[in-house]
């Protein structure tokens, strides 16, 4: 009784929630965030009753909350507050429902007919198996196998005639079997069908057309002097939504500006199709904090990276620079160069292990995409592809080339200003003459000023390299010895254009200062000391030629060889 008491009292407080006005609304637009979207509703025009009113909007996404709704008022009324409730959809036709009379009897008949298929069909398997039995007791008889050599030639035709006309007879009763397996394996095969179709029909019969559900629907209470009419804006966050960004980048030629396609894969699984709605890209984060910042303090202070014995009438200036010199004699010298300044003092130092002096982020700019055509949703989680933008953008272009690695040069580009694309980290299809050369990342927070895109191999831009010669010879009357080696490079332009083309090469480098790596002829290059690297840039005419040669030396221990 008590059970019945709280069910029916939940039921009548969920009627008493949805007594006002029941109406419908429709997504008109969504703003899509890179991760969420705002979701915007709007009713047509409603009766808007004097004094304090409710209308629900039925029907919104199951992902909302309280905190991430809103309501507006279009029209001269008031809006005192905005609810979202759920609203429990029992199951339909729960009831049992009696199968017609006719129907359980065909099921009945037709489960007698398979049953007796069943068994004509294992009668005629076993018609089936003696009749072979018997056609192989025939072909395994002595007398075949004998090959009447005991007998007389009239004898011999006389069993050759008998045993092909008992094949001939059994050949025929396995096909006329078979024959019959096949119909009655159809019968039975359609029997069962329509027995299974009639079973299904039964069973959904007995249970609830449609299962139990929840609905979510939106309360807003109004408020108005007078009877008047207006329409009702609602809008929400939800979480499960958004799109990633991704870009083509077109070039047609070298003597034309790139063109880069900003696309964008949208998707949303929110509970509600999104039909024919007016989109809006933002690349705002809502996942940062809206909270104002604040510095802090900032505490500069001497840096202990590795605690040392010193005696303890040490002062925290001999602490400082007993840890942070490279020796001692150091540490003595800096400290006498103080105290003759008049600036060493004695300070108490403090550290916080593990503390950060300063906390450096960057975030990129809001922007935000209005997409020209609606577009229609659905709440799968599957991605919508459209295109955002499309933008031209000079580029220079020049070939880059490593022979020790690759004979082939290699097109590039270099895009200057990217940072007025409003650009955001993503993947990047390259094409190049109306064909896909590659792909790269897209990534802002980590790219220079200038953009650098390989546009793929030109195999109009070739090269040779080979070693000339290589000498050793001993230093002096040390035991040191001397050897140098000269590398030509060999560089052809058989296209009918002037390239700019980059050419690298790679000397070896060294940490050990016994060995002694010299560039002795390097033909115009530039030497990065850092990496050995040599740079090369040159021009080449049209069907030209180009000859690079360079040489370097290696001094060190004769007996120690180098590797």
């Amino acid at each position: 009784m008590k059970s019945l008491l709280i069910l029916a009292t939940a039921l009548l407080t969920s009627s008493a929630a949805f007594c006002g006005d029941t109406l419908s609304s429709k997504i008109n637009k969504a703003t899509v965030f890179l991760s969420g979207a705002q979701v915007f509703r709007q009713t047509s025009s409603i009766p808007i009753k004097k004094g304090v009113n409710e209308v629900v909007i039925k029907d919104v996404s199951p992902y909302v909350t309280q905190q991430q709704l809103q309501a507006t008022a279009v029209g001269n009324f008031l809006i005192l507050d905005v609810q979202m409730q759920t609203e429990y959809v029992p199951p339909k036709n729960f009831e049992r429902v009696i199968v017609p009379v006719k129907t359980q009897k065909e099921i009945t008949r037709l489960e007698d007919s398979v049953l007796f298929l069943t068994f004509e069909l294992e009668r005629i398997n076993e018609k089936l198996n003696n009749l072979a039995s018997e056609k192989s007791m025939i072909k395994q008889s002595q007398l075949i196998k004998s090959g009447g050599l005991s007998d007389t030639l009239p004898e011999f035709k006389e069993i050759v005639k008998f045993y092909r006309a008992q094949l001939d007879d059994i050949n025929e009763l396995i096909v006329s079997w078979k024959k019959k397996q096949h119909k009655t394996s159809l019968r039975d095969k359609k029997h069962k069908s329509r027995l299974q179709e009639l079973k299904t029909y039964a069973q959904n019969t007995q249970q609830p057309n449609e299962p139990a559900k929840t609905r979510y629907h939106v309360v807003v209470t109004t408020y108005s002097e007078y009877a008047t009419s207006g329409k009702i804006k609602v809008n929400y966050f939800i979480t499960n939504a958004g799109w990633i960004p991704a870009y083509d980048l077109r070039a047609n030629s070298t003597s034309e500006p790139i063109n880069i396609t900003y696309k964008a894969h949208v998707y949303q699984n929110s509970g509600e199709d999104w039909d024919n709605v007016q989109l809006v890209l933002s690349t705002y984060d809502r996942t940062y904090s809206a909270t104002k910042p604040t510095a802090g303090v900032w505490r500069l202070d001497y840096t202990v990276n590795k605690p040392v014995a010193i005696s303890n009438r040490g002062s925290s200036n001999e602490l400082y620079y007993s840890q942070n010199m490279a020796s001692p004699v150091q540490a003595q010298s800096e400290m006498r160069k103080m105290k003759e300044s008049g600036k060493y003092k004695d300070v108490n130092m403090t550290y916080v292990p593990g503390s950060s002096l300063s906390t450096i982020s960057q975030n990129f700019s809001n922007v935000e995409f209005e997409v020209k055509l609606p577009y229609s949703i659905k709440a799968d989680g599957s991605q919508k592809l459209m295109v955002v933008m499309n933008e031209k953008v000079e580029a220079n272009f020049f070939h880059y080339m490593l022979p020790r690695m690759n004979k082939y040069g290699f097109l590039q580009a270099k895009i200057g200003d990217w940072e007025n694309l409003s650009l955001l980290p993503g993947k990047a299809n390259i094409y190049f003459q109306q064909t896909i050369v590659g792909s790269t990342m897209i990534n802002p927070a980590v790219m220079s000023d200038t953009m650098e895109l390989t546009l793929g191999r030109d195999q109009g831009i070739v090269s040779k390299r080979k070693k000339i010669s290589e000498e050793e010879r001993k230093v002096g009357l040390s035991k040191r010895i001397l050897k140098e080696y000269t590398f030509e490079i060999e560089v052809r332009n058989n296209t009918r254009s002037s390239v700019d083309l980059t050419l690298e090469d790679l000397i070896p480098i060294t940490a050990n200062e016994d060995i002694k790596i010299k560039m002795v002829e390097g033909n115009g290059a530039y030497l990065n000391d850092t990496n050995g690297m040599l740079t090369w840039k040159l021009k080449l005419k049209p069907n030209g030629k180009q000859i690079i040669r360079f040489t370097y030396s290696i001094e060190h221990e004769k007996n120690k060889p180098v590797s």
